[in-house]
């Protein structure tokens, strides 16, 4: 038995302000803060996610979103797989291996309400679902430069900026790889 050090009454306790009712519909700066892989009931593997909102009036709410990575389903595979990209995308984060690459880095989450639904004997209330993910303020990802535009007035063939010498940086590499190996008997 623990000792309290004071007489607990839970009536001295402030209701629970917080809603549990759907956010409305839109876009949310939000973060992975949790992720797992589940098996599914049919044998496949679901990649669950917790996003939790990082500002504005619902900062540290959550939602849930369930990837169905592998599947025997190809369009469920197909659904999960593409967002799953859209979320590297959004992060600026390329080829994974574990999902904890994509924890605490934030993009935009446009969420939907799902309604109340009943699903044999049980009922569940409206929901927020994610409906697509993106990169935060309509600029591409860390990593990832925008495209270029080309002018109008630029009819020739391009050329180097800032009055460079044209050199190809792929051709440097081979360049300076050559030079290591002539200089292999160098002890340094």
């Amino acid at each position: 038995m623990a000792y309290l050090g004071n007489t607990f009454d839970p009536a001295d306790v402030p209701e629970d302000e917080r809603s549990f009712e759907p956010m409305p519909e839109g876009d949310y700066n939000v973060q992975i803060v949790e992720s797992e892989i589940a098996a599914t009931k049919n044998g496949g593997d679901m990649l669950k996610l917790t996003l939790e909102v990082i500002d504005g009036q619902f900062a540290n709410r959550k939602v849930w979103d369930n990837l169905n990575i592998r599947n025997s389903n190809p369009t469920a595979q197909q659904i999960a797989q593409r967002a799953l990209a859209d979320i590297c995308t959004a992060t600026g984060t390329g080829p994974i291996t574990d999902s904890e690459d994509l924890h605490f880095k934030p993009f935009v989450a446009t969420l939907k309400i799902e309604p109340p639904r009943t699903v044999g004997d049980k009922t569940y209330d409206a929901r927020n679902a994610v409906k697509r993910y993106k990169a935060r303020g309509g600029q591409p990802p860390a990593g990832k430069a925008a495209p270029q535009r080309q002018s109008a007035q630029s009819s020739g063939a391009a050329r180097p900026s800032g009055g460079g010498t044209g050199s190809r940086p792929w051709t440097a590499r081979q360049n300076e790889a050559a030079r290591s190996q002539q200089h292999d008997d160098i002890p340094f």
